[in-house]
């Protein structure tokens, strides 16, 4: 036989098969591949990505290994509706049974301030969804299977509190304490894209014969020794001898550093330490100002997610 017979021979033995597969496929001879779990991992985190590895499971209920290289496995991953990122792998073998494919999604961590922003508008909860999908044009249809995680934090809790707690200035002659903290406070205020304010209610007392001055409150919000936030209340308060005063203040955590926040989080097998920390600056009866750190007020949480805890 020629060689232009030789591959007529071949081309049209290629495309009876590929009439005989799609044939068999339309009248059920050959029965479609399906998902039957997945499992994620994180793999890795630098500045701008999450590395995301996944084994599928996909099974062939023929007794006869299948090539399927017009067919794609694709891996998604969902953040309170907010797509982190996506992954995909074309063509591939199936033998019979199940078989593993292994494939990489990336996060974006750019989209860390916007699912940061959702989660905290939606009470501190997220609802995560990893859905790996096949898809063949051959076989006509695709399969997925999804699984979901629910992860809440409790942020604020820890900030309520009445219990007493006395000042110190820590200074010579200057009799301690020069205010007692009587309660403090804290809810989340109305979350942006840019910033996530929580605002801050002090009650204090005064214990001493002489008025306080205070000119005003510095914060700073750490998170993994990462500063998310820093700044100074709006105005100034005096506590009267023996009287009490309520201090009222906004703290802002800058949403465009979360996802340098993000990648301490993952590092640390995802538990952040957050930290608020307070300064007041007093007017002593003298006229001296000083710098008072309000340690009593130190703010200190602990964060922890599983964000793939339904996968792996």
């Amino acid at each position: 036989m020629s060689l232009r017979g030789l591959l007529r021979t071949l081309v049209i033995a290629v495309v009876v098969l590929g009439l005989i597969v799609g044939g068999a496929v339309v009248f059920g001879v050959i029965e479609r591949p399906s998902i039957v779990d997945s499992e994620s991992r994180f793999a890795g985190v630098n500045a701008s990505t999450t590395v995301v590895d996944t084994d599928v499971v996909v099974t062939n209920p023929n007794p006869i290994g299948v090539r399927l290289s017009n067919t794609t496995v694709g891996h998604t991953i969902t953040m309170n509706d907010i797509e982190m990122g996506t992954g995909k792998k074309n063509g591939f073998e199936l033998s019979d049974g199940n078989t593993t494919i292994g494939l990489t999604t990336a996060i974006d961590n750019q989209r860390i301030p916007a699912w940061w922003a959702s989660h905290v508008a939606n009470g501190e909860r997220s609802q995560v969804v990893a859905t790996a999908r096949v898809r063949s044009s051959l076989l006509g249809r695709t399969a997925s299977v999804s699984e979901t995680e629910t992860i809440e934090t409790h942020i604020t809790d820890g900030f309520n509190s009445t219990e007493s707690r006395p000042v110190n200035a820590n200074l010579p002659l200057v009799d301690d304490p020069v205010l007692v903290v009587d309660r403090t406070s804290a809810t989340w205020g109305e979350v942006t894209d840019e910033a996530t304010p929580l605002a801050t209610e002090i009650v204090v007392s005064n214990p001493t014969s002489i008025p306080y001055a205070i000119s005003r409150i510095d914060y700073e919000v750490t998170m993994n020794d990462v500063t998310v936030g820093n700044g100074t209340t709006a105005r100034g308060y005096t506590v009267p001898a023996g009287g009490q005063e309520t201090i009222r203040g906004d703290v802002a955590i800058d949403n465009s550093k979360l996802d340098e926040w993000w990648v301490s989080h993952i590092e640390r097998e995802q538990q952040t330490e957050l930290q608020v920390d307070f300064t007041a600056v007093v007017e002593l009866p003298d006229g001296e100002t000083v710098r008072v750190p309000l340690d009593e007020l130190g703010y200190t949480t602990q964060v922890e997610t599983d964000v793939l805890a339904a996968d792996g």
